[in-house]
């Protein structure tokens, strides 16, 4: 695949997530797909990985990304991104807590870096800033 369709293909998850289809999204991963993300289990399969995004869909109904710059050289692609979204739902916390709707609008900066095999993301660590979330939501102190 060129450097243009593995960026093509992380856009596309991008926009997944956005329009909330997690089967569109299931479908431009590798079946044995491993992501690392702030917040998360560490390593997770796809379908940890399903869950722990069903949880942000489900906090932020209104969830949408937006990717603000992307690089690609070979199979990897870094792509750094906003996400934006009222809390509207329970989120449930890495350690099985749930936090409550508090109706927050929140914005959110992150970066993700993937690795691609035969058009899918095989590899993807993602890395956003959660105190910022948890301020934002008034379950930390401003920042």
């Amino acid at each position: 695949m060129s450097e243009q369709d593995n960026i093509n293909v992380v856009k596309a998850s991008f926009g997944a997530l956005t329009a909330h289809d997690l089967n569109k999204w299931s479908a431009l991963q590798t079946t044995d797909s491993t992501t690392e993300s702030t917040g998360g289990l560490a390593p997770m399969n796809l379908e940890q990985n399903q869950m722990f995004l069903q949880n942000f869909l489900t906090a932020f109904p209104d969830l949408h990304f937006v990717v603000t710059r992307i690089v690609a050289q070979g199979n990897d692609v870094v792509a750094h991104w906003t996400v934006t979204g009222k809390h509207n739902g329970p989120l449930l916390t890495p350690t099985g807590n749930t936090i409550p709707a508090t109706g927050k609008k929140a914005v959110v900066t992150g970066s993700n870096t993937f690795e691609l095999k035969s058009g899918k993301i095989y590899r993807a660590w993602s890395y956003w800033d959660m105190t910022s979330l948890l301020s934002q939501l008034g379950l930390m102190p401003p920042m």
